[in-house]
């Protein structure tokens, strides 16, 4: 079996970030993946010279061909010699085919199955109770309640666009719902209890594109440091990392 690239690799290796961040991929899927793009003409029969570039078994390798078929990286297809005898072709793709975050949405079968008024209303909530905005919203009042001290918390509401408007256009944008939460997170992390913070601390600051990748790059690290205890911040490492303007200019009508 010989791979195909798809029309979207060239002849260069460029890797793509959300496939190396693709939380559905192995470390090893993702380094066979880079592997097959940097060679085109490997001969997927050959599993000597396929086993034989690196120390991974033929078991572990195959695993990690499943879990690129599954990813949507990956499909198989037939081509035709010459002499007519079809041959089976993996066809790789530098990106997958399968978005991580798409909604899925079901349809009854038939008149039968369709559920009273009542129910649908109640399958509605259950949907949207699943879906990645919700739950980072979900989060965001977690840590918002657990923070700071209120008389009476009001949680934030993923019914209203305005506050689902940053993260879904994070979320279009290939990050995952992991990475919005942990950049809530951290934010929590080191800025919780600071009575400066607490209005920026929403469901617009902490996802704005002026904001959010910077974050995202403070979180992991901090995330890699074992996430340790907040230490002060000064202040111009504070206005670095939130630049609570943008939430003024966000209310005025500003690009999310």
């Amino acid at each position: 079996m010989r791979i195909r690239l798809s029309r979207e690799a060239g002849r260069h290796v460029v890797l793509d970030r959300f496939m190396l961040e693709d939380p559905r991929l192995s470390f090893r899927a993702k380094g066979l993946l880079a592997f097959f793009l940097a060679h085109p003409q490997l001969d997927l029969s050959n599993k000597k010279a396929l086993g034989g570039v690196s120390l991974e078994g033929m078991d572990a390798i195959e695993t990690a061909l499943r879990e690129l078929e599954e990813a949507g990286y990956l499909r198989w297809t037939e081509e035709k010699d010459e002499d007519g005898t079809a041959r089976p072709v993996a066809v790789v793709s530098p990106l997958s085919r399968i978005p991580v975050l798409e909604p899925q949405e079901t349809e009854p079968s038939d008149v039968e199955s369709k559920p009273s008024s009542g129910t649908r209303k109640q399958a509605t909530v259950e949907s949207q109770a699943d879906a990645p905005a919700v739950r980072i919203i979900a989060r965001l009042n977690e840590l918002r309640s657990n923070a700071w001290d209120w008389a009476r918390y009001t949680p934030l509401s993923a019914k209203y666009a305005k506050n689902v408007e940053h993260i879904n256009g994070r979320l279009s944008d290939g990050f995952a719902e992991g990475d919005l939460v942990l950049v809530l997170e951290y934010l929590a992390a080191v800025d919780g209890g600071k009575e400066e913070s607490r209005k920026y601390f929403d469901c617009v600051t902490p996802f704005n594109t002026k904001n959010f990748e910077r974050n995202l790059a403070m979180a992991r690290d901090w995330e890699a440091r074992g996430r340790p205890q907040a230490q002060p911040m000064s202040k111009h490492r504070y206005e670095q990392s939130h630049d609570p303007s943008i939430y003024d200019r966000g209310r005025r009508g500003g690009a999310s």
